[in-house]
């Protein structure tokens, strides 16, 4: 029996970092308007309002085979308002008062994309070992965040409306994380209160006709939180989980992006996403995990030698 406990103990660790993470009692986000730190709201879903994003460096038709050059790395760029939140301990709608009326929550993605396959119609995504400096949403901070969320509270009349049509996409951001917002549209008033990093992506987009249709799963790991309108309910680090599908419908016709960006080689995309917190061991956790395994592996060895 003793033997086969090195392997029991390496298959339990391997199930349990390979278990989906899901959002549970403890990973759960407290949201404070206001910025006093009072805490009323506590969500684990954020479910957006209808999106924009934008896709370049796409080729399409570009087949991967012998004497082709893919993989090699496209871009994800969107922007997404937050609608309604929700708390699966409850289970409830816990979306506060005032949420796109007096204020709004705004999220800035970028990031590479490695293309790991691709046919005249399919194109699949991965994760590339680094992201470049010019997919940074958060300049404020060091590193490269994928991923920044803001808070605006509309007392200027700057509410966004993401949609269809010209000047339907704002930026958000004060200095120098609105460069590049360009002229009218812009917005720059809004406050930092979450960026993260890209550390897990795994998307797939099919084109058929005029139309084309994709989903993808792009988890960050929290970088920064402003303490006084988010609060981390829990000791351990938080991973958020960005799910959701695209498509490109042939009505679907934003002119610019938050960035300033326009369409090239590809249309935009409307994204229609939600957003879970979920967590993670914490890196210590892990690491006893390991060292326990370890001393059972090196304790049942030294019982067969005897």
């Amino acid at each position: 029996m003793n033997t086969h406990q090195p392997a029991l103990a390496i298959a339990i660790l391997a199930g349990a970092l390979a278990a989906p993470l899901t959002a549970s009692a403890g990973p759960t986000l407290g949201l404070d308007p206001t910025g006093t730190g009072n805490y009323t709201t506590y969500a684990d879903l954020w479910t957006n309002v209808t999106d924009t994003g934008l896709s370049s460096g796409f080729i399409p038709g570009r087949i991967v085979g012998p004497g082709a050059t893919a993989p090699y790395l496209t871009e994800l760029r969107s922007q997404m308002m937050v609608g309604t939140m929700s708390n699966s301990n409850i289970p409830a709608i816990v979306t506060p008062a005032g949420l796109n009326t007096t204020y709004e929550i705004t999220k800035l993605v970028r990031f590479q994309e490695l293309v790991t396959a691709q046919s005249a119609t399919t194109i699949n995504f991965g994760l590339p070992p680094t992201q470049s400096a010019a997919m940074d949403v958060d300049p404020l901070h060091a590193g490269v965040q994928n991923m920044a969320i803001y808070l605006d509270n509309l007392t200027d009349g700057s509410r966004a409306v993401p949609g269809n049509g010209p000047n339907t996409v704002r930026c958000y951001g004060a200095g120098s994380t609105s460069a590049g917002c360009g002229g009218a549209g812009g917005d720059g008033d809004g406050i930092l209160i979450l960026s993260g990093h890209l550390v897990f992506n795994a998307s797939s987009f099919s084109a058929s006709g005029a139309v084309g249709t994709g989903s993808f799963d792009s988890r960050f790991m929290l970088d920064y939180v402003n303490p006084l309108y988010l609060d981390a309910v829990t000791g351990s680090i938080f991973v958020d989980k960005f799910t959701g599908t695209t498509n490109v419908p042939s009505f679907f016709t934003p002119t610019t992006m938050w960035d300033g960006s326009t369409p090239t080689t590809v249309p935009f995309l409307k994204v229609d996403s939600s957003q879970s917190f979920a967590t993670i061991p914490e890196p210590a956790t892990l690491a006893l995990i390991g060292l326990g395994f370890a001393g059972l592996a090196l304790g049942t060895r030294r019982k067969v030698q005897c």
